[in-house]
Formats: structure tokens, C-alpha cells, sequence
């Protein structure tokens, strides 16, 4: 007896189960092309995630900028600070997530 993952909820469960006890998905009927496909979708599915998440951190990071570009708030203000802070989290956030993206399309 082996323990596997599952094919759609990745969680571990044994090879002897014909179904997954997580997500009820009936894993003695899977064939090997069923499961690369599943792992497919799983794959295209995380990378979406993280491009939506890339997508906020950049408009973050753009509301952040143009804030303080339009805005003009004084140095030193809660304001200012917002703006700088909205930047930086925005700009780290999004430099993340593409290196995140860029080690998912690595690993096809």
C-alpha cells in the first residue's frame, strides 16, 4: 500500500481507495491521459491565479503612482505615505508573481 496523490485535490490518500475520500472523485476509473489532463487544467488554473494576481498588484501599484503623481500630497503625510507604501507593496507584490509565473511555465 502506497500513499498518492489525487488527481484533483492533490490531497494524499491510498492507492487502494477507488475513490478520493477529500473530494469524491472516482480515482480507479482514471487512465493515464485523464490524469495528465487533469494535472493540465490544475496547471493552467494556478497560473491564471497568479496572473489575476499579478493583474492587482500592478493596478496597486499604478493607483499608487498616479496618486502620488496627480496628488501632490505633502512629504511626510499619511497620505504620502499611503501613496509610498502602495508602490513599494504593489511593485514587490507584482515582481513575485512573474517569478512565481516564470518557474510555473518552467516546469511543463
Amino acid at each position: 500500500m502506497a500513499i498518492v496523490s489525487c488527481p484533483s485535490c492533490n490531497k494524499s490518500i491510498s492507492d487502494k481507495h477507488k475513490q478520493c475520500p477529500h473530494c469524491d472523485n472516482n480515482v480507479a476509473q482514471l487512465d493515464d491521459e485523464q490524469r495528465q489532463q487533469l494535472a493540465r487544467e490544475k496547471r493552467i488554473q494556478k497560473q491564471q491565479m497568479f496572473m489575476n494576481h499579478s493583474f492587482f498588484a500592478l493596478i496597486i501599484f499604478l493607483g499608487g503612482f498616479f496618486s502620488l503623481y496627480f496628488l501632490h500630497p505633502e512629504p511626510e503625510t499619511p497620505t504620502w505615505y499611503a501613496c509610498a507604501a502602495a508602490i513599494g507593496i504593489g511593485c514587490i507584490w507584482y515582481l513575485i508573481n512573474r517569478v512565481i509565473l516564470v518557474m510555473l511555465k518552467k516546469k511543463k
